[in-house]
């Protein structure tokens, strides 16, 4: 059979456009660079920007070619307006442009691309689909109220387990002991059936069995069985030994007398209980008693021994091949199940993932309106250029082979087969060998412009090793070559040097060499050590350069190779976790590009911890835990601290409370962001963390803002639907699969890990790669087999356990291995400059892609497998080295990242004044730190005081305070605040619902003493508030209009001097009340500031034209009434601040009403301030009330003074 041609090299220039071409882009030969190439040809042609269709796998992807094809839009105007400079110099593009005989013509339609280049058609495939399925929602019968999601794992889960419940889980047990034998769980069940089940054309073998009832006769052969075997053991020995044509190899004394043994102790080891059977050749060894197996074991000529156990023994056989026959047809019935369950599912959340738009737009193509469908696309989309085509799935290609390979279509499908290595995410290199059968001409990039030249002869020397590498004759490798101005870039002593190097490490002599091999185990451990001391070894090394690192300078400067140059390539996450480590154990400096989920990180239970504490700031268990999370880093002491301390509590809860505030008014949005950057009273509390902890931060804050706008317009009901769906991301996999990627570090000095997956599309000046020898150990578990039969034209199979199951297992690992070949190719083609290969005789070797291409008569001793490596340098026209390394031969040592930091990084002094920051305070801000140390004092200012610890101080009953047992602590404080937020003072009946409402709200469990707590809110309402100015009224007399609750401000304030406030309260401390307050207030250190002063006051009340402020205390000065006397409460308020805290609300009141009411005087308006310290108070007594009213003159300068 002759082989394919193969594909010719590509001229851009001379390309027919309006064919179906195929472009076969290898590493680093400009794919990108062509499709703007392509791109700007076809607008030259007359094809509007908007009618050419450019589609790509990633956002990222499609950004970048909007980027670059823009720019080469841009540039070919530019040169053909005569307007070229040394940023727009002309070339290959612009001169076949310019030699045109339309170049006027020409020079228009790039004009017109560029000012309409916003409405250009680049896009992911899904973005089309979406788009195409919107833009016909009739044609194509789509919804448009569907939620698009990026991933569908969450559904899919719960199917598989609601097939678990509803189908298996209430089968006989002793077909759930066979599940359980066999590790059949809801995931390895669907392992395998999943990407079938996506799969529309796949077929399924063998063919469906019926389910059968087997149990009852399953348990009577095991009891027969066990019943004939305890009678005659000796006869069935004697039987079987004295039998001549008996393989006695096998069945010899003493390998009978332990199977039979082994058979009786399990029927007697659990009498009266079901009994399962292995039946196979590695199973239980009542298998060797079968008919089946004494026949193969029966020399020819003789008939095989016979004994009713023998029979029993073959029906258990039969059985449990039945058993393995009803998990074939429970698959098929979760295949048959799955769509109709995913479908309903989804319609009941409304909810459309990616993959579904492909199934849709494909299901609509071949519909009754398929061709009207289609001609409305072509109408809009006259080309179109495919991007990474190599990843395409059968289901993507459909739709593009209906939609754009008629004659005379402009189609270009651009990839590198030698880099389709995303099989496990449904990337089919079947489909891009179809395309390749189908497409019109075929074409390959030739050059590499990415690496040095002899880098780009030495992947060429390895893989032109083997002939056919890849395994497919359409997958062919042909070398490439470099531009005639590329130069070798990796130097020793100013001389080139080979840039790939094969470190063979020496084993031969090692102590755990078993049989010439060693272990994988202690292969890793080696090779990690010899790694990493390798590159220590290249660091340490001032002669081994790289030249051209600076585009600015001339290219043939080289200066040593840094940490940042370098990358290590590893397989999987695990691989690339003990890179770390053996790097970190040198002091090379490295990071870890690892994939997973931001919802995994600590930042994200930490963030979770602290909007449940933003959402509920009277759980202080919840304000606690947020408290002790790394963005605030409270420690024990500073958690022991608010136990005690009420007012350290309660800044805390009224901190917390005001985020809620800012959440439910103004959004998630700006609560984060004040939370993140906490106003006065802490710097930005996350300056401490790492960078990934930062990363992982503000990558949590972008996901649950864009969640919060889904949500739409956000209040309280808002806020507990965010915090669930934030706990789903946590706890449920219900989630994105790309938008919550975790983000990387960036880290310019420092060694990136990367596995080879995630390196794809990446360059890297030296490549490291320690574990290209190492392959996983592939087990058949008897899961269900997917492959491509090559005797069915490559037609995608299921093999859910067919007679020719062990074909299909090897076709599968076929596939695997090619793949293997391709991510070979990606690791090796990573490089620019320099790359290094750790080998070895380890265990499992050959079964690599490398040992595959290099050692074709398999892996040998150190030794055979050097002589390979030295024929491979010599046909690489020194391009290869290769040299063997005895363990520990080179040197430990600790890298010293100073030396490569040669950047002068000495800050700068600024000179220049900077005025005060314009910033927000508040009462609390200024109250609570008194300019301590922000990080000692910030870090203390977090927890509770425990809601259980109830007062028991003994005092006569007569003088016993009605609320003595409640509750100490912050929360006290909040329940109280919110029944008188929440009742009417003039109607009692709203007193108890409130009180039952608010106890359990905020967790007092005391049924029992809620008739005592109604009659105390009573009694406090009905107490007598004398102002001792002939004035006295009760709350009860105030009706909801006359009510100002929880009254907010924001008062501007020049410029805030404590020292000034210190002093006016200096000159008018005579009232002995304050006596001594203004020394207070000067001995804090408060900060001055400039801005805004901002705070809410518990009550503003009107009576008979007179305003009053209210403040409600639940402090707990003891348990009679005489504790709450007028010499303690005024102790309270200047221990607490709140002088301080009522004169700053007096101010804002006083601007209030001066702005509300009409002829405002504060003499004839302002009635006065109480602060109600609620515990001591009752309806006969005046304990528990504080009063004053500041004079006229003391206002008139506290005017000024916050003016």
């Amino acid at each position: 059979m002759n082989r394919p041609a193969l594909p010719l090299p590509l001229d851009p220039f001379a390309i027919d456009l309006e064919k179906i071409s195929l472009i076969e882009a290898s590493a680093g030969t400009g794919k990108t660079y062509t499709i703007t190439t392509l791109f700007v040809r076809l607008v030259a042609m007359g094809y509007k920007v908007e009618s050419i269709l450019v589609v790509t796998f990633t956002e990222a992807a499609a950004a970048e070619l909007k980027l670059r094809i823009r720019k080469r839009l841009v540039h070919c105007l530019i040169v053909l307006s005569g307007q070229e400079s040394d940023e727009y110099a002309p070339d290959d593009l612009t001169v076949f442009l310019q030699r045109q005989n339309d170049a006027d013509k020409i020079r228009r339609r790039l004009r017109l691309a560029v000012t309409c280049f916003d409405q250009a058609a680049i896009m992911t495939i899904h973005s089309f689909c979406f788009s195409v399925l919107r833009e016909n929602a009739f044609e194509s019968n789509a919804h448009f109220d569907m939620e698009l999601m990026a991933d569908n794992r969450g559904f899919v889960d719960q199917v598989v387990r609601d097939f678990f419940s509803g189908r298996i889980n209430h089968l006989d047990p002793l077909f759930l002991s066979f599940l359980d034998q066999n590790n059949i769980t809801p995931d390895t069940f669907s392992k395998g059936l999943l990407r079938a089940a996506s799969q529309p054309d796949v077929r399924v073998v063998p063919e469906q069995p019926a389910f059968q009832d087997i149990w009852d006769d399953y348990r009577k052969t095991v009891n027969s069985a066990a019943q004939s075997l305890s009678q005659e053991p000796e006869g069935i020995r004697n039987l079987i030994q004295n039998h001549a044509g008996i393989d006695k190899r096998s069945y010899n004394k003493k390998n009978l007398s332990n199977w039979l043994d082994a058979c009786q102790a399990k029927f007697e080891r659990s009498p009266g209980t079901d009994l399962l059977f292995d039946m196979n050749e590695q199973g239980d060894a009542l298998y060797k008693f079968t008919r089946t197996r004494l026949t193969e074991k029966t020399k020819a000529g003789h008939t095989p021994p016979v004994h009713l156990f023998f029979d029993l023994c073959e029906r258990l056989l039969d059985l449990s091949r039945s058993m393995a026959a009803n998990l074939i047809a429970l698959r098929y019935l979760f295949l048959d199940d799955y769509a109709n369950a995913l479908a309903a599912m989804k319609q009941a959340q409304g909810a459309c993932f990616f993959d579904d738009l492909i199934n849709d737009l494909s299901a609509a193509l071949d519909g009754p309106g398929g061709q009207v469908l289609k001609a409305a696309v072509r109408k809009r989309f006259h080309a179109c250029l495919i991007d990474e085509f190599q990843d395409t799935d059968p289901g993507q290609y459909k739709i593009f082979s209906i939609l754009f390979t008629d004659p005379g279509t402009a189609f270009f499908m651009i990839g590198d087969p030698k880099q389709a290595i995303y099989g496990f995410r449904g990337g089919d290199i079947f489909t891009y060998m179809t395309a390749s059968r189908a497409c019109d001409q075929r074409f390959t990039l030739a050059k590499n412009y990415r690496s040095a030249p002899a880098m780009v002869q030495a992947v060429n020397t390895i893989f032109l090793s083997k002939d056919n590498p890849f395994e497919f004759e359409l997958i062919p490798f042909q070398p490439v070559g470099t531009p005639e101005t590329a130069v070798e870039r990796l130097v020793c002593n100013g001389v080139p040097v080979p840039p790939a190097t094969f470190v063979l490490v020496d084993t031969e002599e090692l102590p755990g060499n078993k049989n010439g091999v060693i272990n994988k185990s202690d292969a890793q451990d080696l090779i990690l050590e010899t790694f990493a001391k390798d590159m220590l070894s290249i660091l340490k090394d001032p002669q081994t350069c790289l030249r051209g690192k600076d585009k600015s300078s001339d290219q043939g400067a080289a200066t040593p190779v840094t940490p940042g140059e370098m990358a290590v390539l590893v397989r999987t996450n695990l691989q690339a976790e003990a890179v770390q480590k053996a790097l970190v154990k040198r002091g090379i400096p490295c990071f870890l590009s690892k994939t997973g989920s931001v919802f995994d990180s600590v930042q994200a239970r930490e963030l979770y911890d602290i909007l449940c504490a933003v959402a509920r700031p009277g759980e202080m268990g919840l304000i606690k835990a947020a408290l002790v999370s790394s963005v605030y880093q409270a420690d024990e002491a500073f958690l022991k601290r608010m136990n005690t301390d009420d007012s350290l509590a309660g800044f805390w809860q009224d901190r917390f409370a005001g985020y809620r505030r800012i959440w439910e008014e103004k959004g998630f949005v700006p609560m984060i962001t004040a939370l993140l950057y906490q106003e006065d009273a802490l710097p930005c509390p996350c300056l401490h963390m790492d960078e990934r902890g930062l990363t992982n931060l503000f990558h949590l804050k972008e996901l649950l803002a864009q969640a919060a706008m889904n949500l739409g317009k956000e209040s309280a009901s808002k806020i507990s639907l965010l915090i669930e769906w934030f706990r789903k991301q946590l706890f449920e996999q219900t989630r994105q699969a790309t938008a919550d990627e975790l983000r990387l570090e960036s880290d310019a000095r420092a060694v990136a890990i990367v596995t080879i997956h995630k390196s794809k599309g990446l360059e890297y000046p030296i490549v490291f790669l320690p574990f290209l020898w190492h392959v996983g150990t592939v087990k058949d578990t008897h899961a269900p087999v997917l492959f491509h039969d090559p005797e069915e034209n490559n037609a995608l199979v299921l093999d859910l356990g067919s007679e020719n199951r062990e074909r299909a297992v090897q076709l599968n690992r076929n596939e695997a291995a090619a793949e293997d070949m391709r991510l070979l190719y990606v690791a090796l083609t990573r490089a620019s400059s320099g790359v290094r290969i750790y080998w070895g005789d380890f265990a499992g070797i050959e079964g690599s892609a490398l040992a595959r291409l290099l050692h074709p008569g398999g892996s040998g001793k150190d030794h055979s497998l050097l002589a390979d490596l030295e024929k491979l340098c010599e046909k690489s026209d020194q391009s290869i080295e290769a040299f063997m390394l005895k363990p520990g031969a080179l040197p430990e040592g600790i890298f010293d990242a100073q030396t490569v930091q040669d950047n002068d990084f000495t800050p700068k002094i600024m000179t220049r004044k900077v005025a005060p920051a314009w910033r927000v305070s508040s009462y609390s801000a200024l109250a609570s730190g008194h300019n301590h140390d922000p990080v000692q004092d910030g870090q203390k200012e977090r927890q509770e005081p425990a809601p259980d610890l109830f007062v028991k101080d003994a005092a006569p009953a007569m003088d016993i305070v009605p609320l003595s047992t409640f509750p100490k602590g912050p929360g006290a404080g909040d329940f109280f605040h919110k029944v008188f937020e929440e009742i009417d003072f003039c109607d009692p009946a709203t007193i108890e619902p409130s009180v039952v409402s608010n106890l359990d709200r905020f967790g007092f469990a005391m049924p029992k003493a809620l008739p005592d707590i109604c009659d105390a809110v009573k009694g406090i309402l009905s107490a007598p508030l004398d102002t001792g100015q002939g004035r006295c009224f009760s709350l009860d007399q105030i009706p909801l209009s006359h009510r100002l609750v929880e009254m907010e401000f924001n008062i501007t304030m020049d410029r805030f001097s404590p020292t000034a406030l210190g002093k006016l309260f200096e000159k008018v401390d005579k009232d002995e009340k304050i006596a001594g307050y203004g020394a207070r207030i000067l001995s804090m250190q408060l900060s001055g500031f400039q801005g805004f002063l901002k705070g809410f006051i518990d009550l503003v009340v009107c009576h008979e034209d007179q305003w009053y402020i209210l403040d409600y205390k639940s402090n707990y000065l003891g348990p009679c009434f005489s504790d709450y006397n007028p010499a303690a409460l005024t102790s309270a308020m200047i221990s607490h601040d709140y002088i301080l805290q009522y004169h700053l609300y007096l101010a804002a009141l006083d601007r209030y009403l001066r702005l509300r009411v009409k002829d405002y005087n504060y003499g004839e308006h302002f009635g006065g301030v109480f602060y109600l310290f609620i515990r001591g108070m009752a309806g006969n007594t005046n304990t528990g009330i504080y009063f004053d009213r500041p004079g006229n003159e003391f206002i008139k300068q506290l005017r000024t003074l916050l003016s």
